[in-house]
């Protein structure tokens, strides 16, 4: 208990030092907690859908050229081969712009909504029962005409990724397969395996510290593998929110402690306990886990953290004092500086 007490001091410490001198109470009074859905103005969507935008780059070139390369803000290479380009399947030259999102960092995954979780085998539908994916990037590539029509998917582009931007170091950086995802009305994205006319993954390639990833379709795409770290045990978790907080306002993240490319996220409400339900019950026994619980208050981030030890059927309690308003930077900074 001690522990926890001081781990939550210096959390909150963090997140005040981080923000403005604003008036950051989180209040006590059940009326002014956010009770709206995600989708309204100012609130968890909202949030994930602004800081997605921020993101965005834009790159810009003519038609005619054989290649066409960019450097993004973080250092990833994309190359393109925009010969014959396309639009509804009629030839289209002129002026093209490419829009480009990378995201690395438990920071980023969550102020954005984009956990890596993945279907292990199959499409991604509502029945699917999803698993932990340790990543090497999260990317959003599309290409528009210069009156904003889409391109035809079918053109070759690469994209290289340093290994360092998301910490894939010795077994971390082996393996790694292309995954894509479809955005739903509601923001999420959820991966499935990228696979070949034949139905086999399509691998990326590690040379010199930099993955290598091959696309002809464009969207969202990943770098990822699944979660095999060797635990014998696994079980589900729920998550005790302060009163107020659901699935329509809420969301629960899980990253391992010592790993920054890979968050597990859920926010499936048990209406009748009133806890937040882990679905897929496969949290390791025995792993060390922060857990990530935000909101919304105000426009701005409303975050907690614990940092506990899985024994099984764990029940993790927050409490209004637990969580702190913070801006998008210090949720950004703070998560990132997680152990």
């Amino acid at each position: 208990m001690k522990n926890k007490l001081l781990f939550t001091s210096a959390f909150l410490a963090l997140i005040f030092a981080a923000c403005s001198s604003e008036d950051n109470t989180v209040t006590d009074n059940k009326s002014a907690q956010l009770k709206s859905s995600e989708n309204q103005e100012g609130g968890l969507y909202a949030l994930e859908q602004n800081n997605r935008e921020s993101l965005k780059q834009f790159f810009k070139f003519e038609t005619g050229r054989k290649e066409v390369k960019f450097k993004s803000e973080m250092g990833v290479e994309v190359s393109f081969t925009p010969s014959n380009l396309t639009v509804n399947g009629n030839p289209y030259n002129g002026t093209v712009t490419v829009e480009f999102i990378e995201i690395f960092g438990i920071g980023n995954m969550v102020a954005t909504g984009m956990p890596t979780m993945g279907v292990p085998e199959g499409e991604a539908n509502e029945e699917s029962v999803l698993a932990p994916l340790i990543t090497g990037g999260e990317f959003y590539v599309n290409m528009t005409t210069e009156e904003g029509e889409d391109i035809d998917d079918g053109v070759p582009y690469t994209l290289s990724v340093p290994t360092e931007l998301s910490g894939s170091e010795g077994e971390d950086a082996e393996n790694m397969i292309v995954w894509t995802g479809e955005e739903d009305e509601d923001g999420d994205v959820v991966w499935e395996k990228d696979t070949d006319d034949e139905g086999n993954e399509r691998e990326v390639t590690e040379e010199g510290g930099r993955f290598i990833m091959e696309m002809l379709s464009f969207g969202w795409c990943n770098i990822d593998k699944l979660d095999a770290l060797g635990f014998d045990e696994y079980t589900g978790i729920w998550v005790d929110a302060p009163d107020g907080f659901d699935d329509t306002n809420s969301m629960v993240y899980m990253s391992y402690q010592g790993q920054m490319n890979m968050l597990t996220g859920f926010n499936n409400f048990d209406y009748g306990a009133q806890l937040f339900d882990d679905p897929y019950d496969n949290i390791p026994v025995g792993a060390q886990f922060n857990v990530i619980f935000v909101s919304s208050q105000g426009g701005q981030w409303l975050v907690g953290v614990q940092q506990v030890t899985i024994v099984g059927n764990d029940v993790i309690v927050f409490t209004q004092s637990d969580l702190a308003i913070a801006t998008d930077p210090a949720l950004i900074n703070m998560l990132n500086s997680l152990p």
